[in-house]
């Protein structure tokens, strides 16, 4: 038995079950060892999850350098959707408590095409932002794929009431629910469409940030 069987087999769990949904007994049964066993490789369940959160992350493929700086970003956050949506739990794990070891690769990448982009020292600052707007998302993602019936029944709810006349607001939710709510599978193809409109729309706000940053820049220059 190696750290590495241990952290291998606490993927495969929270592929199955989400991160928050196994245990290290469960973990040891999985392995066919004793408790102390994953205790002594690992230590315990925090140590366990964050290196279950690398390993996550080191599947996250890394754009080709020759995209334009919102393209790379598109593409990335494409794939890191891909990817932690395969692990329930672990999206949220990285916004509350902040990048793994393992996401330095990606870090350091996305912060050297935003440089060259022209974001300065405002670099580090658009990362967090679009990294937190797109993990964020996954987690809701998460959260609201963990019941599915009762996700298909609370959106079939709010889509009945497309024709209720006295509530313009609910209306105009249930109308845009209507065709979503037919099953689970419009629902999640309905949350692609929904990432890749707030993605694109945080991206909106960094390429008008460049704009600021590089007038800012070129009145430092001309003093």
């Amino acid at each position: 038995m190696t750290s590495d069987q241990v952290v291998d087999a606490a993927v495969r769990l929270t592929v199955r079950h989400g991160i928050d949904g196994w245990t290290i007994r469960g973990l040891a049964q999985e392995l066919g060892v004793a408790q102390a066993v994953v205790y002594h490789h690992v230590g315990g369940r925090r140590q366990l999850v964050r290196s279950v959160a690398q390993r996550v992350v080191a599947q996250v493929p890394l754009p080709e350098f020759d995209l334009p700086w919102r393209q790379w970003f598109e593409v990335l956050l494409a794939d890191v959707r891909r990817v932690a949506l395969r692990h329930p739990g672990i999206a949220r794990h990285l916004v509350v408590l902040g990048p793994v070891a393992g996401a330095q690769r990606v870090i350091d990448a996305g912060l050297r095409v935003l440089r060259e982009a022209g974001f300065a020292d405002e670099a580090a600052m658009i990362y967090n932002y679009l990294a937190n707007t797109a993990l964020g998302l996954i987690a809701v993602e998460d959260e609201r794929n963990a019941d599915p019936d009762e996700r298909v029944a609370l959106a079939r709810e709010v889509a009945e009431m497309a024709s209720d006349p006295g509530n313009e607001g609910m209306s105009a939710m249930g109308d845009w629910l209507r065709s979503r709510a037919l099953n689970i599978d419009h629902l999640r193809a309905s949350d692609a469409q929904f990432y890749r409109f707030c993605v694109g729309r945080a991206l909106d706000g960094a390429q008008a940030r460049l704009a600021v940053v590089k007038r800012r820049s070129a009145r430092r220059r001309s003093r």
